[in-house]
């Protein structure tokens, strides 16, 4: 849950009062998906350039 609040996307107290252990998990489920796809398309912007 540190990774949700140092990006920024929610505090602790939000974590703590607002969001179910189950929905802080789906949240950071998206958050995580979303930071694999930046690198992927970053990687392949990369190795395109490098052709």
């Amino acid at each position: 849950m540190y990774s949700l609040i140092k990006a920024g996307i929610a505090t602790k107290s939000e974590l703590d009062e607002a969001y179910t252990l189950d929905e802080a998990l789906k949240l950071y489920a998206l958050y995580s998906m979303d930071r694999d796809i930046e690198r992927f398309q970053a990687e392949e912007m990369q190795a395109e350039m490098g052709r």
